[in-house]
């Protein structure tokens, strides 16, 4: 195999890889133009982290990582509740809610497609990086069924 086919080979293989996810779910084209409509709309510092990592379903600030187009949360079921705040439900799961001192999963129920926020343990306590993504997700998701 020559040099430029072993390159070329290389190249087809990263992008290939770059291209999809595994852990994260096919989505409709109409999805996908959702979730790029709301990376393009978030904020370029959250909870005084700068926007330091980017795609069309990603997006990160230090430690705390957005992802759009995720499944519905395996702890949901029909009798947990959801926190509402800036217009966006956002579900807690109740065990990761017991321990301060780890990361947490959070997961906007309200809008389509879902969007998952990892917390990490050093910004939990207060608000602030979900009242600062909310309104992003508010203005360029469609709103569905309101928190119980």
């Amino acid at each position: 195999m020559s040099l430029w086919t072993r390159g070329v080979v290389v190249v087809l293989l990263l992008g290939a890889a770059g291209c999809s996810s595994p852990e994260l779910p096919s989505l409709s084209r109409a999805d996908a133009e959702a979730c790029a409509q709301l990376t393009a709309a978030l904020p370029d510092r959250v909870d005084g982290e700068d926007l330091s990592d980017d795609t069309a379903r990603t997006a990160s600030w230090g430690g705390i990582e957005l992802t759009c187009g995720v499944e519905m949360p395996a702890a949901y079921d029909k009798f947990a509740s959801c926190t509402e705040l800036e217009g966006v439900g956002w579900f807690l799961p109740p065990a990761e809610l017991n321990d301060p001192s780890s990361d947490i999963l959070v997961t906007a129920l309200t809008h389509s497609p879902r969007v998952s926020v990892l917390i990490p343990a050093a910004h939990r306590g207060n608000e602030v990086a979900l009242s600062e993504i909310s309104p992003a997700i508010a203005k360029t998701l469609s709103a569905g069924e309101p928190c119980l």
